[in-house]
């Protein structure tokens, strides 16, 4: 058994680390915590030291969870001879300033957040990556590429519960995220509306979102301003209800956004489609197509463009049995590859070669 130091600033809540930690565990290995709620460094790293004092005899390897890469300095200098395990998620570069713009191509943020990707990501013994397709950006990056392993992101336990989908005369095509650029629901909207065009022609259906976030306000007044009679915004809902929600859709959708990260990665609102056995719709790119074939586990549309995906809808809409089959071999797929104990032995895996 290996004993791992979840370490840094940390969200408890965030379904990634917490289910790689209920997966560790499945796989025999344990789990220690040196944590403190995030605040500026020279406020953080003190109480850090101090929770790591308390964990460093127990741990046989230090694990920095997603999006903490300002803790991975102060882990590599902590961890004496302990191995580093990053699980960075994203690139702040890539998100930051390609995905949400915050700040311009070249200026000095962009170039501190660039820096620090590569800091991070060089200090890990063993860097993990979502897919492969984003570890290669993690290469551009700075990554040493025999470092990186692949560990899926999967869905927790409680979206493999969610019922079949239910009767009823409408068609419900649900959203649940947080209205990230790299969704595109702008791009959603463009095509719901190319559906409410020719709605005469297919049966009853409804789109809802669920969530807010930086796109929010903009599709809000979007679907305002085009008269969209179909869309329904339910706000945000606490993290436990998105079974719930996705239990009242048939179809459920994916991340549609024109970049290039849309079109790496493969994120939780996927996997949680996949994993309540709706049929998924999720724009196209290398990172999907690593794990999933498009018409067999899901359907695939080019990112960005309204048109393909209207059609995608509309075909899934009218089609109840191409709905279930979508949604069954979606469903096992998830089973094969997305649940705890699968993304826990994959984590497993990547550390084989540490000493315990």
């Amino acid at each position: 058994m290996t004993t791992l130091c979840c370490f840094g600033a940390w969200d408890p809540d965030y379904p990634r680390n917490r289910l790689l930690r209920a997966g560790l565990a499945l796989a025999g290995h344990q789990v220690v915590e040196a944590r403190v709620p995030d605040r500026r460094a020279w406020r953080r790293y003190p109480a850090l030291l101090a929770a790591w004092a308390r964990a460093a005899r127990a741990t046989d390897v230090l694990w920095v969870p997603e999006f903490r890469h300002k803790d991975v300095p102060l882990a590599a200098r902590v961890r004496g001879r302990r191995p580093l395990v990053f699980d960075p998620l994203v690139s702040r570069w890539d998100t930051l300033v390609g995905d949400w713009r915050l700040h311009a191509p070249g200026s000095p943020q962009a170039r501190w957040n660039r820096g620090l990707d590569r800091l991070a990501f060089r200090a890990a013994d063993r860097l993990l990556c979502d897919t492969w397709a984003h570890g290669e950006l993690f290469v551009e990056l700075g990554a040493e590429r025999a470092r990186l392993r692949r560990v899926l992101v999967g869905a927790e336990p409680p979206f493999f519960e969610v019922p079949p989908p239910p009767g009823g005369e409408a068609v419900r095509v649900s959203y649940v995220g947080g209205f990230l650029p790299l969704h595109g629901v702008l791009t959603l909207l463009e095509a719901v509306r190319a559906l409410e065009a020719r709605a005469a022609s297919l049966p009853p259906f409804e789109v809802e979102l669920v969530g807010e976030g930086i796109e929010h306000a903009a599709a809000r007044e979007h679907a305002a301003r085009h008269g969209l009679r179909r869309v329904r915004f339910a706000g945000r809902r606490p993290y436990a209800e998105a079974p719930r929600a996705l239990a009242a859709a048939h179809v459920a959708l994916g991340a549609f956004g024109g970049g290039e990260k849309p079109g790496r990665v493969i994120p939780h609102k996927l996997w949680q489609g996949l994993a309540a056995g709706r049929a998924v719709v999720t724009g196209d790119g290398a990172g999907p197509r690593e794990v999933f074939e498009d018409r067999v586990h899901l359907r695939l549309v080019p990112r960005g463009e309204p048109e393909p995906l209207a059609e995608a809808l509309a075909e899934l809409i009218a089609a109840p049995a191409l709905r279930a089959r979508l949604g069954a071999a979606g469903r096992a797929r998830a089973l094969e590859l997305g649940t705890a104990r699968a993304v826990g032995e994959q984590f497993a895996r990547a550390l084989e070669g540490f000493a315990a």
